[in-house]
């Protein structure tokens, strides 16, 4: 372990353990805005939003902020396209009080800041919202107006109109009205509201100290709903489901804070604010990429439409070489694509970082396989699994989060803009209350998020951009996925062999015939010793020239685990889950099912091995008729539906040689995922459509799901043993070389009964 890893382990559990599963307070994004900026100035920056939909457009809505803006991109809100364009500087102290008497007047009266306070000097969010002219200048007269509307008197019933808004004072609730000026009947308060009472009476009597003028026509009035304020929804004003009319006194009636087109047009705020600083912080993080791995000049961001990246850019993982050709590239991430990878399911977005982290994760994997193969030529197996754990680890993955400033992009928590769960800051505003004070600028997740979001940056360069500027990315952010000597070339790829044994593994490859696996492969081999080396079992490397597989095997589990995702997102649903993808993945590439493929295309033939055990125990498994009915054709196998996912008496070493003829043919073939695809689709293709319909699922979650019960693990003399209990009192025991392996084995014959 790095110094550098070792210091930051220390600091970081100087006075607890921490894991994966630790829960962190971090800071909202969406609460951030200019925080640290200095109020003396006077220079302040008029923006203006530009709003068009349905081919209407509206230039009337307007902010100022304290410091310019990074130049934002045109969005989607719902079905408005917005624009957001800087206008002029202004001297801010000049009109000050308005701004603040309008913005308090629209958050506090509008949309009900009870548990905030305004204090735009200590505020987190420095920004004050602003009506403008149709020639772009500050509509001071317009604002002053909205203001005074606060709580006025309706002075004559004549004076009441259908395009406006009204509020019934007295009631708790203060419901807003609107006036129906096309009532037939029309009451008067010196009407008999019972026979005993009229309107004014009564009105008199429930309300102190109001004097109601009983000559006056009533206001007939109809309730409208509250206005709901939703990310990428905007709704017109809707009349409530109770149709009664209602008539009251002009008395007992107040202008509304907003009349009915300015509370539809001023609703839009809260949600394009958010939208307004989420994007402003995904640019800081464009940039900041871009800085950083000084491989693209930063382009111009597109229209972004806050929707799933991966139907529009998953065509664009394309299987080109995967090598360390450092070479300019413009490509780079949009801001969609980034904003999907810093948003969590739990924000309730139309997207998610999931599946984007499940592609980043396979390539992560890929990667780092790829350049401790470089580094490390004398290294086994096991050692290069070690340290590849050690690179993907969430440990590591929130460190560097964490050292690059990274972890505070993070969206957790769905945005609420009203009620008692409100946790949306309005700009200018602190929260006033001790109570939960953390919910409006902070938001907790546990550490293993701040990972998935890194191994969903990765997705989101991968998908948006090309293999080297994703590698380049990976190195930044300080993963081992470039080999380097210490003059910091780039290492190439260790040889197979010397070169003066090439006569011997000619000899070999004659010998042992192995141009029939070449020919089954539809593919021969320029380095005949990546073949062998593929098919040679560490018992037969002790006194051999090759070295066994197991180096080629821990590359190849990689290259297979990158293809299956890349394939299965590209080809089929799009909609499919995180869970369902980690199962089809799961199933195409574990070791059982990637056993039964090399039996079934009959690549077993040529393995070499000095182990009798290890031989008898291969000879048991293809002599399965379960599993391989004589007589049945290679493609019938491959095409037939097994059940049996797993099965403890499998040889791995079945498993360990596909994949290391993965590696083999990826390195024979100057590191073309192309060519490697070609030649191993056609023994996964039918599986993978397989596997889509109706996969076969991870048995133990799926027996733990239908109610199953672990009842006891142990291991004796021939092995561990794992006991399993259906909900239906049915028992089952399972067998394997370790306690994993036997609970496997028996949740697999607990779900192959069910079946």
């Amino acid at each position: 372990m790095s110094i550098r890893k070792i210091l930051f382990k220390l600091c970081d559990e100087l006075f607890e353990r921490k894991d994966e599963n630790t829960k962190e307070i971090f800071p909202k994004k969406s609460a951030l805005l200019f925080q640290k900026n200095d109020l003396s100035t006077y220079i302040w920056y008029l923006y203006q939003i530009h709003i068009n939909e349905n081919t209407q457009t509206n230039n009337e809505l307007g902010f100022i902020v304290p410091s310019k803006l990074i130049e934002l991109p045109t969005f989607k809100d719902g079905l408005s396209t917005i624009n957001i364009m800087f206008r002029k500087q202004i001297n801010y102290f000049e009109n000050k009080n308005l701004f603040e008497q309008f913005s308090r007047h629209i958050f506090e009266n509008i949309f009900d800041n009870a548990m905030l306070e305004f204090n735009i000097r200590a505020s987190s969010f420095k920004l004050l919202i602003c009506l403008l002219t149709n020639s772009n200048e500050i509509d001071f007269i317009r604002m002053l107006n909205i203001c005074h509307r606060h709580k006025k008197s309706i002075e004559h019933p004549l004076y009441l109109s259908d395009t406006e808004l009204y509020t019934v004072w007295y009631l708790p609730t203060k419901p807003l009205v609107i006036f129906l000026s096309n009532v037939s009947r029309i009451k008067r308060a010196l009407d008999r509201r019972t026979t005993s009472q009229t309107y004014a009476d009564y009105y008199e009597e429930i309300i102190p100290n109001i004097y109601i003028n009983k000559d006056l026509i009533m206001g007939s009035m109809k309730m409208i709903n509250k206005r709901k304020i939703i990310l990428n929804k905007h709704e017109d004003l809707i009349i409530s489901s109770d149709q009664t009319i209602y008539y009251y006194p002009i008395e007992l009636l107040h202008y509304a804070p907003l009349n009915q087109s300015d509370l539809i047009l001023i609703s839009k705020f809260p949600s394009i604010l958010v939208r307004l600083v989420q994007l402003h912080h995904i640019e800081q993080l464009r940039k900041l990429f871009a800085k950083n791995i000084q491989c693209y000049n930063l382009s111009k961001s597109n229209e972004v439409s806050f929707k799933d990246c991966l139907t529009e850019y998953m065509h664009i993982v394309s299987l080109n070489r995967l090598n360390y050709d450092f070479s300019i590239s413009h490509e780079q991430p949009s801001v969609d694509i980034l904003f999907q990878a810093t948003t969590r399911r739990s924000v309730n977005e139309h997207f998610d970082l999931e599946n984007l982290e499940i592609l980043g994760d396979c390539f992560l994997k890929l990667a780092i396989s790829m350049s401790l193969y470089y580094q490390y030529p004398l290294a086994n197996a096991g050692e290069l699994t070690k340290e590849k754990t050690k690179e993907i680890s969430n440990e590591n993955l929130y460190r560097l989060a964490v050292e690059n400033k990274l972890k505070n992009y993070l969206y957790n928590d769905k945005i609420i803009f009203q009620g008692y769960d409100s946790n949306w800051l309005s700009p200018g505003y602190i929260n006033k209350i001790n109570n939960n004070k953390n919910k409006y600028t902070h938001q907790k997740a546990k550490r293993k998020a701040f990972a998935d979001m890194i191994e969903a940056f990765i997705g989101a360069f991968l998908l948006s951009s090309n293999y080297i500027t994703t590698i380049r990315f990976m190195h930044w952010l300080g993963l081992n996925v470039i080999p380097v000597d210490q003059n910091d070339h780039i290492l190439s790829i260790p040889p197979i062999i010397p070169t003066q044994l090439d006569n011997e593994i000619r000899r070999i490859f004659h010998d042992e015939e192995f141009e029939e696996i070449e020919y089954k492969l539809n593919y021969v081999f320029q380095n005949k010793a990546y073949l062998i080396s593929a098919y040679t079992h560490p018992s037969k490397s002790q006194n051999s020239i090759l070295n066994s597989y197991e180096r080629l095997e821990f590359l190849g589990d990689a290259l297979l685990d990158f293809l299956v995702i890349r394939h299965t997102f590209l080809n089929y649903d799009r909609n499919l889950t995180p869970g369902r993808v980690t199962d089809i993945r799961q199933d195409l590439s574990n070791n059982n099912r990637l056993a039964y493929i090399l039996v079934s295309a009959n690549l077993h033939t040529k393995i070499r091995l000095n182990s009798n055990e290890l031989l008898n125990r291969i000879k048991s498994y293809i002599n399965n008729e379960n599993l391989f009915p004589k007589n049945q054709s290679n493609n019938n196998r491959l095409n037939q539906n097994i059940y049996q996912r797993t099965d403890s008496t499998t040889p791995k070493i079945l498993a360990d040689v596909f994949e290391a003829l993965i590696a083999a043919i990826f390195f024979d073939s100057n590191n073309s995922l192309e060519i490697v695809w070609k030649v191993i689709e056609p023994f996964l293709g039918t599986l993978f459509d397989r596997s889509i319909i109706d996969p076969n699922l991870n048995p133990i979650r799926s027996f733990i799901d239908k109610g199953g019960k672990i009842l006891a693990e142990f291991v004796n003399e021939t092995g561990a043993v794992c006991l399993v209990q259906m909900p239906d009192g049915t028992l089952y025991e399972g067998y394997g070389e370790s306690k994993k392996r036997a609970k496997y084995d028996a949740c697999q014959q607990a779900m192959n009964y069910k079946i």
